[in-house]
């Protein structure tokens, strides 16, 4: 199982921006003491400037975080430990508030809101087959891989199998492959003023397939021509802004 963070930053801070596993230590989310209001992750000995300030995001009280990750057998245990405003996790089917002192284990992609406006996308996945993007660094990939490629071959390639799966009327594995392409663009804003307006139809995109495969008068092995050729569309919009960055 995969699991990680990825702070949702605007495209001038995404060269902070790091995706954050939550794999065999907790990661800690807080505002660190001092001047400003800047907010951090910490996992094991490594503390992870998340890009954002907020005055709402709550400091460490005696060396506790008010938000804690920690990795389960089923996804992510996240807790409201000393957070005095209440921890906001967006689902495709709705909020859950979580109040101090309370815990829920996460088992899906969502959003986690903090603080006035820090929010963070909590990713949860199989791995099996799961190509690897490129951090910039290392070419050959985390621990070596060769399957790892720069951000936008990896879109290239995320965007063939939206395109793919919808020619195929698979819409599961459509939203599945739009929702990747989703995270990619998130995780890596680029400098183009297309971006945000394009961030927003791919999220909007995946509302659609969500709302199609939880319709039970809509079949979901079957998408009309008109649709598809809007999917092949955004997914050559997503190329050629990463093309040109």
């Amino acid at each position: 199982m995969n699991r990680y963070l990825i702070p949702i930053q605007t495209a001038g801070q995404s060269k902070s921006v790091q995706r954050i596993p939550v794999e065999e230590t907790s990661v800690s989310v807080y505002r660190e003491e001092g001047d400003g209001y800047p907010v951090v992750a910490e996992t094991g000995d490594r503390r992870i400037p998340l890009g954002v300030e907020d005055a709402g995001v709550s400091r460490k009280t005696d060396g506790a975080a008010p938000v804690e990750l920690t990795p389960t057998p089923e996804g992510i245990g996240l807790e409201n430990e000393l957070s005095t405003n209440p921890v906001t996790i967006q689902e495709s089917h709705g909020k859950t508030l979580l109040e101090q002192g309370e815990t829920k284990t996460i088992t899906d992609d969502c959003v986690i809101e903090l603080g006035i406006g820090t929010e963070i996308r909590v990713n949860v996945r199989d791995t099996d087959g799961e190509l690897r993007m490129s951090d910039g660094r290392n070419n050959a990939g985390v621990d070596g891989d060769s399957r790892a490629i720069d951000p936008d071959a990896y879109v290239q390639k995320v965007a063939e199998l939206v395109r793919a799966s919808a020619r195929q009327d698979a819409v599961v594995d459509c939203r599945t492959h739009f929702e990747t392409l989703h995270d990619t663009i998130t995780e890596r804003p680029v400098e183009d003023s297309a971006y945000d307006e394009l961030a927003e139809d791919v999220e909007q995109f995946v509302s659609r397939l969500d709302s199609r495969i939880n319709n039970p008068l809509r079949s979901v092995e079957e998408l009309d021509a008109e649709f598809v050729a809007e999917v092949e569309t955004i997914t050559e919009r997503v190329e050629a802004i990463y093309a040109r960055a």
